[in-house]
């Protein structure tokens, strides 16, 4: 079937399901920039997700400030944001199988659920002046446990919830609100860990997670995929590795958002020492530095939802690479916190671009009856080789300063990135 006759037939279907479920009605402007927003399902799950994803930055600014606090090593810092992406790296693709068989919207509502309890309980545990490193570190790995299985289903649950004609601009959204909340959160967490305690920091994420919660609850899924029940799950794991490596598109693009992970990644970990010890500055300066990033990023959102429907999506990529690299390359080499706030703000930018990007394209590219699968995978290289970056960041900043390592990753994504360009790897990932 071509593909203009499966989105149409996935337009009947949206029609059908929606029926007397009709979305908040927004400005044509709006609609024709995010073409996402028209569908009612992605307005709830938008509403719900900016909600708590401004407590999820809480929590990453929180954690990062807390175990400097207990140890004052960049390494710890590492280590303990490796922790808790660890579980990502060998559960999610084991996860993809699992999620490929049940329903998507139940288990995010449960993996949200314990996401809750996880930070609520840190929380306590840091007002009441219980915490220690080991602590930090069970609940991290814990928290990193339920995101194997949160965070390849979320990702399989959006065409679900608007099918794939919109599908760009959903995945553009989820960049921005993710980034506004990058924005908006480590300034809020800043005042809240100078005023109040980082503690505090915590709780606030806990509660966060109840609007997402209802959110995902009140959603009527328009496109439900009939499971492959029959099939012997280590197959089904086996099919979806066979197929990424025979696609060339997807193999490569998973590469890619292996190398930004590994190499550009870290420089979010190690910004506590790096606004300490370099700039100075305490935890209202580290959210000033990490919102001017989200600042950047949400750009980049805005702009690549506004072009979503642009065919060739190649020059996204390259450019995406490129403006991210340099930008923290320079970063690297500075020392005046002025100049690293614009720096920051073009890495942002360049890294949502082709974040956004990647994961869009991969999508698309991907069958709905192996979706979980291939996108376990993928995130698998995209967010489950965070604990690889930061480990070696970790090790590296340890060594040498914050600010090396920084600068050694991303000349290392600039490298690489001139060498696909010249072996031609960019040509038709679209």
């Amino acid at each position: 079937m071509a593909q203009k006759d499966i989105l149409a037939q996935e337009d009947l279907e949206i029609t059908a399901v929606t029926a007397g479920a009709a979305p908040v009605q927004l400005p044509g402007k709006v609609v024709s920039i995010f073409p996402a927003l028209a569908h009612r399902n992605y307005q709830f799950y938008f509403a719900g997700q900016a909600i708590s994803l401004v407590g999820f930055w809480l929590q990453a600014v929180g954690i990062g400030w807390l175990v400097f606090q207990l140890t004052h090593s960049a390494f710890w810092v590492g280590a303990v944001a490796a922790v808790g992406g660890l579980p990502f790296l060998f559960l999610a693709t084991f996860a993809g199988v699992f999620i490929d068989r049940i329903n998507k919207q139940k288990l995010l509502i449960i993996t949200q659920i314990f996401e809750a309890i996880f930070a609520t309980i840190l929380g306590f545990l840091v007002i009441s002046n219980q915490i220690n490193l080991t602590l930090v570190i069970l609940l991290a790995f814990a928290s990193g446990v339920v995101g194997s299985f949160d965070l390849p289903a979320r990702f399989a649950f959006i065409v679900e919830m608007i099918g794939k004609r919109d599908l760009a601009s959903a995945v553009s959204l989820n960049a921005g609100i993710f980034n506004a909340a990058r924005f908006i959160g480590p300034t809020i967490a800043g005042v809240i860990i100078a005023s109040f305690g980082v503690g505090w920091a915590f709780i606030l994420n806990g509660a966060s997670y109840l609007p997402g919660i209802w959110a995902v609850a009140v959603i009527l899924p328009v496109l439900n995929r009939k499971p492959e029940v029959n099939i012997h799950p280590l197959q089904s794991l086996k099919d979806g590795w066979i197929f990424i490596l025979n696609d060339r598109k997807i193999r490569y693009l998973t590469i890619l958002a292996a190398i930004g992970t590994i190499l550009i990644a870290p420089y979010q970990t190690l910004m506590p020492p790096i606004a300490q010890k370099v700039f100075s500055s305490g935890a209202q300066g580290l959210g000033s530095l990490l919102s001017a990033a989200g600042a950047g990023s949400l750009l980049g959102a805005i702009l690549t939802s506004a072009l979503s429907r642009q065919k060739n999506k190649t020059p996204f990529i390259i450019w995406g690479l490129a403006i991210s690299s340099i930008s923290l390359i320079l970063f690297s080499l500075n020392k005046n916190f002025l100049i690293a706030h614009i720096l920051l703000f073009f890495t942002g930018f360049g890294t949502i671009m082709l974040a956004s990007t990647l994961n869009t394209l991969v999508q698309l590219l991907t069958p709905d009856q192996m979706r979980g699968r291939i996108m376990a995978v993928y995130l698998t290289m995209f967010v489950g080789m965070m604990p690889v970056g930061n480990a070696l960041a970790g090790v590296v900043a340890q060594r040498t300063s914050s600010l090396f390592a920084v600068g050694l990753g991303a000349s290392l994504v600039l490298i690489f990135g001139i060498y696909f360009y010249i072996r031609g790897v960019f040509a038709n990932l679209s």
